[in-house]
């Protein structure tokens, strides 16, 4: 009703959004440093007065004693042939008259011993990447100290080649398809012979009568072994505090962390800290 009468409304809540203005790159994998905030996005003032002041050092000063909630929302990079490792961010204070973090032209480094408002951790994964085939496969008799082979092409092209790793089974060789004695003593060994291709092979190390494995279906499964891989895409999270009771000289700032070396916070208006005062 107020906005129809042409008054502009009133809230309870007064806001402030600090953001960045360049990409932060890590100097160092496994340390903690302040992010980097330097641009005002926009503040709201009671009685004249900002709630919350942004410093040269990127931390950010309470002005006004009250509840609050903060908000950080952080964007990690997409990068391509880079493996991700656990990656840390969250929300700091330091209560008033405290020692301050030393005003430096580069990332500041911290101990990351201040009061956590909120964290978060996140795991990397580092799976190797894997393609599977399935075909029917009838190894017939394995003599004593006889081999079966079969080369088989993986369906998906690109993904192995040689000095890659494979396994491999075969739905016959069983206790119930070709007795105890013989499928402990059938040696089954995959190996990957070049772009592609797996070779199964199949060995008879014991048994004298001979190993009969039936038709059946072989199943393989390869992956590349490559040390790290990565390809990760733009990572946008939100983290939020419970409403905490903040007082006039408290400090406020948020972390991150990267266990990657050359990893980095982008620079967007998905990057930013918000200060929300609710009473």
């Amino acid at each position: 009703g107020g906005a129809k009468a042409g008054t502009l409304p009133t809230y309870g809540v007064t806001r402030a959004r600090y953001g960045t203005a360049v990409e932060a790159f890590l100097p160092t994998a496994g340390d903690f440093y302040v992010l980097p905030l330097s641009v005002v996005n926009f503040q709201d003032k009671s009685g004249g007065t900002s709630d919350s002041t942004l410093n040269a050092d990127n931390t950010i000063t309470i002005n006004t004693s009250g509840l609050y909630r903060l908000c950080l929302c952080v964007d990690w990079p997409g990068q391509h042939g880079v493996d991700n490792d656990l990656r840390s961010y969250g929300i700091r204070r330091r209560k008033a008259g405290a020692l301050k973090i030393a005003v430096t032209p580069d990332l500041i480094k911290v101990p990351d011993t201040d009061q956590k408002l909120a964290t978060q951790d996140v795991p990397g994964s580092d799976p190797p990447q894997t393609v599977r085939y399935q075909g029917a496969w009838t190894p017939g008799v394995i003599p004593l100290g006889g081999m079966v082979s079969t080369d088989v092409v993986m369906p998906t092209a690109g993904i192995v080649t040689a000095g890659d790793l494979a396994l491999a089974s075969h739905t016959a060789i069983s206790d119930n398809a070709i007795g105890v004695v013989a499928a402990t003593a059938l040696i089954v060994n995959a190996k990957v012979i070049g772009a592609d291709k797996v070779r199964v092979s199949l060995f008879n190390p014991t048994i004298a009568a001979g190993i009969n494995v039936p038709a059946g279906t072989l199943q393989v499964v390869a992956m590349n072994s490559v040390e790290t891989r990565g390809e990760s895409a733009d990572a946008w999270t939100v983290l939020n505090t419970a409403t905490e009771q903040l007082n006039v000289g408290d400090t406020l700032y948020a972390v991150f962390m990267s266990k990657t070396p050359g990893d980095y916070m982008q620079t967007s208006e998905s990057v930013y800290l918000q200060v929300e005062r609710w009473a």
